[in-house]
């Protein structure tokens, strides 16, 4: 079998820049997303799509976590579908990117209803009030 210098290279690169990444999250949101962000382009001209799925959603991390939803959720849907359709993905992998979105999905509905609910309240709608109430208490114990 004839090895791709350039592809190890790619792999090694990838490698390299998703765990500076990792280390990055914990002190350097900024310096974490330029590092998967690299990463991400780096997978997506070889054939590993399982370190894709998971550079991708990690990358949707970082963005969530630095007040992105909008550029975290296409993140998150496009792990979900590599991890779905990657034969050998693991359980773990893919229960980690549906928690993501998960998590991500509540705190917008949960804004949403508080928007909702400031907006009642302001109005003095007493029957819109209570079903926010109702309602976000019903999320709440899920």
């Amino acid at each position: 079998m004839i090895s791709d210098p350039g592809r190890t290279d790619q792999l090694a690169r990838g490698r390299e820049l998703r765990q500076r990444g990792e280390s990055a999250r914990r002190r350097d949101n900024a310096t974490a997303r330029l590092c998967y962000e690299e990463a991400v382009l780096l997978y997506r001209g070889v054939d590993e799509l399982l370190a894709l799925a998971h550079t991708i959603r990690h990358l949707g991390d970082v963005y969530h976590e630095q007040g992105r939803p909008d550029l975290a959720e296409p993140c998150y849907h496009e792990a979900l579908g590599l991890y779905r359709t990657y034969e050998k993905g693991s359980s773990l992998d893919l229960a980690n990117a549906i928690r993501s979105l998960a998590v991500l999905r509540w705190e917008q509905t949960r804004t949403l209803w508080k928007e909702a609910r400031d907006l009642y309240t302001s109005l003095s709608i007493e029957a819109a009030i209570k079903e926010r109430t109702a309602r976000v208490s019903a999320l709440s114990m899920r």
